[in-house]
């Protein structure tokens, strides 16, 4: 996913730093493309659909890849911008209390 906005609240300094470059990694891989884990990253085929299925396949797909990832943090928001024929998700993050 080349084109993408992420923020964290909740969390500051050296945590935060940590978990958006593992949501960036996470987000910029394209699932398949890891050979010691083939379901890293974000399947790019949803982007394929028409701009509302994409959208929410797209939510989906981010979601459980989050989860599973960098449970961490949850997402509390992703919202969508068209621009020129390109999809632009904003990905709102919040830190969970470490455990």
């Amino acid at each position: 996913m080349v084109n993408y906005e992420l923020s964290i609240t909740g969390l500051s300094g050296r945590l935060e730093e940590e978990l958006k470059r593992n949501l960036k990694a996470l987000l910029g891989t394209r699932a398949g493309s890891q050979p010691a884990d083939r379901d890293f990253g974000i399947s790019w085929g949803c982007l394929d659909e028409v701009p509302e299925a994409a959208e929410s396949l797209f939510f989906l797909e981010v979601t459980s890849k989050v989860e599973k990832y960098e449970p961490r943090v949850s997402i509390k928001d992703i919202t969508f911008e068209n621009k020129e024929g390109t999809i632009i998700p904003h990905i709102y993050f919040a830190g969970k209390e470490e455990i």
